[in-house]
């Protein structure tokens, strides 16, 4: 399948990309037929304007040499006798021919003229531009077939097989306007139709009037279809290739209008993260790289005037826009539940956020798992509850792990009656660190199409000696094992005592940074270039709660 290439090297299929483009850009589409008409519509007028103004030049010049060559003795130009007899009924005709022939260009160019001048500016919807482009047709057709008809009647001449010069009038009648004109092929044809109703009428009245026969006639219709081919196939080509266009760039442009926005979003859900932050007996980081610019993982991250921290770990079912829509509603829930109720326990908490999924997610099809746990700077000692999601981790000062799992259900999947909120305990003691993923860290997904899982997961947890940052180590080894080719979010925060925890600086919220990382990649690289799965970390410095 052809595919289109975008900056940035993203890839997307033709024919899918352009139905979307004809769906969601038709009103676009529609507004640029109706002006590019209009335009070319002027542009048809205006040419019309210069030839008529040009003939009319040429037969009063030739009205003129008439007059001044009508004494002139034939025997001095032809020594023919059958070439001077024709030259003298040539001469005979020529006033009324030319009389007739300026008038007709007269007409056409008063018809021409006021289209232009007088039509043309009220137009305003591509149907009325349609009407008055069938209607200047038609006049100009009927002032051509009127004046051929009459060439043939008044004048004994030879001036041609009878009908021809109809049958040309009524190719350049479709080819012309078909050119210029934007329309479709069944467009083409609506002025057509009267046209060739006006040509058989000449047809008949040259064969009443003893001009042609009766076979000529039957040849004359017959080769109508086949003047009418080159322009159908100029509307047919031009619409087709103009459609193309206009849906590759539209989709082009709304690719890059959406980096835009899920760049702001990025930034704007970004800013719903918490600082990094130490406190005297324990110290906060995560890392974070959505699988796309934005994503369905979220960490809350508090501390309390008594020196308590509350966590509060969700991943939304799916990733991308719909996800981190649901981690803006769940944000709030989460900061309205721990500022009515500051002691409210962590089984609580996954019992509340259970009720509101239940309420408003659960019935659109969207679940979420969630970890709560609350830490006890001045015991060490974690309450923590785990609904469906992945499980907690400790490794002990001494390079032990612990595995801690599910104490409930999925939020979302069973009402508040059936909601369990059991909770376990965890102590916490010096150079201990607690880990806390995502599903997007052991279901990451290598190159061979190998999970990460939870036991290399474990054996990356008991890494010697320990890295200074736990959760720039853990994104770094599921970048490096999945090259960034996984289709989900990864998301790791750890909890550590200070004895276990270097000194760090204190820097800028993460929210800032990740705002200003925003805006000068922007302005560094325009909205379409950069991954849309880049890895997002906090800062090597924390800010310490007051």
């Amino acid at each position: 399948m052809k595919r289109i290439v975008a900056p940035g090297n993203v890839h997307y299929p033709v024919p899918m990309a352009e139905a979307a483009a004809r769906t969601l850009f038709k009103a676009e589409y529609e507004r640029e037929m109706e002006s590019w008409l209009r335009r070319r519509f002027g542009w048809l007028l205006g040419s019309t304007i210069a030839y008529e103004l040009l003939s009319l030049v040429l037969a009063m010049g030739g009205l003129l040499v008439y007059r001044l060559t009508k004494n002139t003795d034939l025997a001095t130009v032809t020594s023919s006798d059958a070439s001077r007899e024709q030259l003298e009924s040539l001469r005979e005709n020529a006033p009324e021919f030319l009389t007739l022939t300026i008038l007709g260009t007269i007409l056409m160019l008063a018809v021409a003229a006021r289209a232009f001048t007088a039509v043309r500016p009220k137009l305003e919807t591509r149907e009325q531009t349609l009407r008055a482009a069938n209607w200047f047709i038609l006049q100009i057709g009927a002032i051509s077939f009127g004046g051929d008809l009459a060439t043939q009647l008044l004048f004994t001449a030879e001036t041609g097989q009878p009908g021809t010069a109809g049958l040309t009038y009524l190719f350049f009648l479709h080819v012309l306007p078909s050119i210029f004109l934007p329309w479709s092929p069944r467009e083409s044809l609506r002025p057509i139709y009267p046209l060739v109703s006006m040509f058989i009428l000449e047809l008949v009245i040259l064969k009443v009037a003893g001009r042609i026969e009766m076979g000529h006639v039957v040849v004359m219709l017959l080769s109508v279809p086949f003047m009418l081919v080159p322009g159908l196939i100029i509307n047919w080509w031009r619409l087709r290739t103009h459609r193309r266009r206009f849906d590759r760039r539209m989709v082009t442009k709304g690719y890059f209008s959406m980096r835009r926005e899920l760049s702001q979003a990025r930034a704007l859900q970004m800013a719903l993260f918490p600082k990094p932050m130490r406190t005297p007996h324990l110290e906060f980081d995560f890392a974070y790289m959505p699988a796309n610019e934005v994503g369905g993982d979220f960490i809350h991250a508090s501390v309390a005037e008594n020196g308590r921290m509350d966590i509060v770990m969700m991943d939304v079912t799916g990733h991308g826009m719909a996800s981190a829509l649901t981690v803006a509603r769940l944000s709030g829930e989460v900061e309205r539940l721990l500022a009515e109720d500051p002691d409210i326990a962590p089984g609580t908490v996954l019992r509340a956020l259970n009720r509101y999924a239940t309420l408003t997610l659960a019935k659109h099809g969207v679940y979420l798992t969630a970890l709560a746990i609350q830490v006890d700077p001045a015991t060490g000692v974690v309450r923590y509850a785990n609904a469906g999601h992945p499980p907690a981790w400790v490794r002990r000062g001494d390079g032990k792990i612990e595995r801690f799992d599910s104490t409930t259900f999925l939020l979302g999947a069973v009402s508040d009656s059936d909601f369990e909120d059991d909770e376990m305990e965890i102590v916490l003691t010096a150079a201990d660190v607690l880990v806390l993923v995502t599903d997007g860290v052991h279901e990451s997904i290598d190159r061979a199409g190998r999970q990460f899982g939870l036991e290399r997961l474990q054996e990356a947890l008991g890494r010697t000696p320990a890295p200074e940052r736990w959760s720039a180590h853990l994104t770094q080894v599921i970048e490096q094992w999945s090259g960034r080719i996984g289709d989900d979010d990864v998301l790791v925060a750890t909890i550590r005592t200070p004895s276990a925890a270097a000194p760090l600086p204190k820097t800028r919220s993460f929210a800032e940074d990740i705002e200003m990382e925003t805006t000068l990649g922007m302005m560094s690289r325009g909205p379409h270039q950069g991954s849309t799965a880049a890895a997002v970390a906090m800062p090597e410095g924390v800010e310490a709660t007051p």
